[in-house]
């Protein structure tokens, strides 16, 4: 059978009268992060304004952090708001077979790294706090390499010995990359270095 190509589906940016704040720059990035290089314009919009639609559910985008973080605007608001990202190099479009899905732009990038330190230090925080160290690893395990290995330099900077049990916690479920991160990290606290695994993970 000969092979079809798609035709690209053409895309049109509408942007907004203002430009978004940082707040809502930072939501769109985030959602779309969620559903990188997976879904597009359209799927980023139902995302941030909490849609109860077939599609929304069915993909599960309900249980994503940011789903509905910007319910309180219109579809039509967030829709310009995406745009205005794209439009300004937060956001790039590739396509696949034809279909235009939403991917990172390296300045896009930097700033969701960013923003995914902030909250993951909050998930260590709130771990710390409570006594539960030993949830670290379901929250973290899909969690991107560079932002994880971010994470612990931040920790390391800021002298934060008080995360040192969840570093200990996490330690054994990880990489060796990022097991030594973390042993560089508990050793710039001041605190013992942990060993490798018997069997450790490639």
């Amino acid at each position: 059978m000969p092979y079809h190509r798609h035709p690209p589906i053409p895309v049109t940016l509408v942007l907004p009268a203002e430009p978004p704040r940082q707040d809502e720059i930072d939501a769109v990035l985030m959602a779309a992060d969620a559903v990188v290089a997976q879904a597009g314009r359209a799927g980023v919009t139902l995302i941030l304004k909490g849609s109860r639609s077939q599609k929304a559910l069915a993909q599960g985008w309900d249980k994503l952090s940011d789903y509905g973080r910007l319910q309180h605007l219109t579809t039509k608001q967030i829709a310009q708001k995406v745009d205005w990202c794209i439009r300004h190099d937060w956001l790039c479009i590739e396509y696949d077979h034809g279909i235009p899905l939403l991917v990172h732009s390296p300045q896009g990038w930097e700033r969701v790294k960013t923003l995914w330190v902030a909250r993951v230090l909050e998930w260590l925080e709130e771990w710390s706090a409570a006594g539960q160290s030993q949830q670290v690893w379901l929250r973290l395990e899909h969690i991107h390499r560079e932002i994880k290995l971010r994470v612990l330099e931040t920790i390391a900077h800021e002298q934060r010995v008080e995360l040192a049990p969840v570093l200990r916690a996490w330690f054994p479920h990880e990489v060796r990359a990022v097991r030594e991160a973390i042993n560089h990290t508990l050793q710039a606290l001041g605190q013992r270095t942990l060993s490798h695994p018997k069997s450790p993970r490639a």
